[in-house]
């Protein structure tokens, strides 16, 4: 004969009051530990690592910035004020629509607060304007302060709006530039009038190369999707920079 527990609906109920009460003491201490953490958080991490806090382009470059800026640039009011204070100014580009996929939104024209477009002429929609704010402002010109010593004048460019698809093909995905997401840096001038082109230091050794690869593994830090010469033969030549696209550093 199988050994029957004995039936005690008043243990029973006893033993179901302590689960419950268990359950809500291991609840509060979670939250009590949550709560420290974030004091914690407050006083001793630096803001750009706190995805909580408000984005600042004085900041340094941290573990939240790019997704700060992400989530910054998806409200205009918002991007247009951090750019405002940090004194960079920017025109207005008129909203428009070409072809079957390519549009203008929200973009504008950066004109004063940070290195000069070589060409001028670059719209970029407002959160990648705001992006390559933070990088030339917190990776390019201290990287090339440190080891070029000097600034850069001027970002070299192949472009930011082009109504095309992806390597310019006749079919498949857009590009991000068919929308002004996207830049394509081909090099930096430096004040003395030098330029250090992607193209033609990406590999060397010393200082150029160095501040190359620097600032490529800064922009990884900000943009969402970073594309130099180690990605492919088609970005041998330039930086692909955007904040639309699928996340990837190469």
């Amino acid at each position: 004969m199988r050994y029957r527990v004995p039936h005690n609906p008043r243990i029973e109920h006893e033993v179901k009051h302590r689960a419950r009460l268990a359950r809500y003491a291991g609840l509060v201490i979670l939250w009590l530990i949550v709560l420290l953490m974030a004091f914690v958080a407050e006083r001793k991490i630096p803001d750009q690592h706190l995805p909580w806090k408000p984005l600042s382009v004085v900041d340094p470059v941290g573990l939240a910035t790019r997704v700060k800026a992400a989530r910054a640039g998806a409200d205009p009011k918002l991007c247009r004020g951090i750019m405002t204070r940090a004194g960079v100014t920017y025109a207005e580009v008129p909203d428009r629509t070409e072809g079957e996929f390519c549009q203008l939104r929200d973009a504008v024209q950066l004109q004063a607060g940070l290195a000069k477009f070589e060409p001028a002429d670059a719209p970029l929609v407002c959160k990648e304007a705001l992006a390559l704010t933070i990088w030339e402002r917190q990776v390019v010109q201290p990287a090339a302060d440190e080891l070029l010593g000097q600034g850069v004048s001027s970002l070299v460019h192949y472009g930011s709006y082009a109504c095309r698809r992806m390597y310019g093909l006749q079919e498949g995905p857009v590009s991000e530039h068919a929308t002004a997401d996207a830049i394509d840096v081909a090099g930096f001038r430096l004040a003395d009038g030098s330029v250090i082109g992607v193209a033609s230091d990406w590999t060397d050794p010393g200082p150029r190369g160095q501040f190359l690869r620097r600032v490529r593994d800064g922009a990884c830090k900000v943009f969402l999707t970073t594309l130099s010469p180690d990605y492919n033969a088609e970005h041998r030549d330039h930086f692909h920079l955007d904040m639309s696209g699928w996340t990837k550093c190469s």
